[in-house]
């Protein structure tokens, strides 16, 4: 008797081992790299790159989830971007050492898995690790019904990258005189939506309704779910040498003003500079910050507000990091500061 033969009470609790164990199968068929293990084993294996193996190679890790982006793609029926969402949180964060990924694991938890939606979201963090050349090995799916109302699902990535000790990009590197240089994001990303969504209620937001920013015209429920960049342009150009930044800052939840502070060395702060925030690629949030009734204060210490990677730089790079990145725009400089403090001029 098949081992499905003896779960039908488990599948009358609302879990269906079977199926999940199916979906994954399908799904997953040849994404991971070769290994010594079978695919569906507890763990898996992956060789180091042979740039590692050479002396002074570091592992950076790296772990974070979607958040509740996730309850208004399942509103709006919009979860093709979701799985980019997950690889996004944890890809830029581990560039930000100058590492370069090479491994991913996903966490699906749900009350009962629903077949369209999962094959979506699975699909989506395939595609972008494919993108970014970060191979998904695996991961868990788990169903746990009681714990998730119908139709919800929460999300969680785990990622890896090798970085030698000459590459690593550091706050160490920080001093006072050098650069920050915005690099554009392509909407929210992944940050923030608690507040969106409670703009959305509070407005009684038609997300159907038709919005025009930079020229292009769209839904806005598409422009509020348009998935995280992946910043693979930046960390190529770094790691080739192509551009010199001395570190990076990635913008997520907390803005500015939380996240900055992480790439600034001790005595260091950042001022920014007010009007650098608006002009092309900042549209979407100045409408959104109209929406809301927030201050352009308020905006920076929650989204990206334009903005989802920050390098810092020596003024002599300046012009040729703007120039390689396109729509890339100089924020604010680092100043002497005894906190690390983040300040808005004007």
């Amino acid at each position: 008797m098949s081992t499905s033969a003896h779960q039908d009470k488990y599948r009358a609790a609302g879990v269906d081992p079977a199926l999940a164990g199916e979906l994954i199968k399908g799904l997953m068929k040849n994404a991971a790299p070769e290994s010594p293990l079978p695919g569906n084993y507890f763990c898996q294996l992956i060789a180091l790159p042979s740039w590692m193996a050479q002396e002074g190679g570091w592992l950076a890790i790296s772990t974070d989830g979607v958040g509740t982006k996730i309850l208004l793609g399942v509103q709006t029926g919009l979860l093709n971007g979701i799985g980019q969402d997950l690889v996004g949180m944890v890809y830029n964060d581990l560039i930000t050492c100058g590492g370069q990924p090479f491994a991913f694991l996903d966490y699906y938890a749900t009350g009962r898995i629903e077949p369209d939606a999962y094959g979506r979201v699975i699909r989506s963090i395939r595609a972008a690790c494919s993108a970014c050349d970060m191979p998904l090995l695996g991961g868990e799916t788990a169903e746990m019904p009681g714990l998730y109302e119908p139709g919800d699902f929460d999300l969680a990535g785990f990622g890896i990258a090798g970085v030698q000790e000459s590459e690593i990009l550091s706050p160490a590197h920080v001093a006072t005189g050098d650069m920050l240089v915005g690099i554009p994001s392509i909407g929210f990303h992944s940050n923030g939506y608690s507040l969106i969504r409670k703009v959305i209620q509070d407005r009684s937001m038609d997300l159907e309704a038709t919005l025009a920013c930079g020229g292009v015209s769209r839904k806005v429920k598409e422009w509020l779910m348009e998935p995280t960049r992946l910043y693979t342009d930046v960390i190529q150009a770094v790691r080739a040498h192509d551009v010199d930044v001395v570190a990076l800052s990635h913008i997520t939840g907390g803005g500015f003003f939380e996240n900055l502070p992480r790439s600034l060395s001790d005595g260091c702060g950042a001022t920014l500079w007010r009007n650098a925030f608006t002009g092309p690629g900042t549209e979407l949030f100045q409408w959104f910050a109209g929406e809301a009734g927030m201050s352009l204060e308020e905006m920076l210490a929650t989204f990206n507000s334009g903005f989802g990677m920050v390098a810092v730089c020596r003024p002599p790079s300046v012009d040729d990091v703007v120039a390689y990145f396109p729509g890339a725009k100089v924020l604010g400089e680092v100043i002497a500061s005894p906190d690390k403090s983040v300040t808005l001029d004007g």
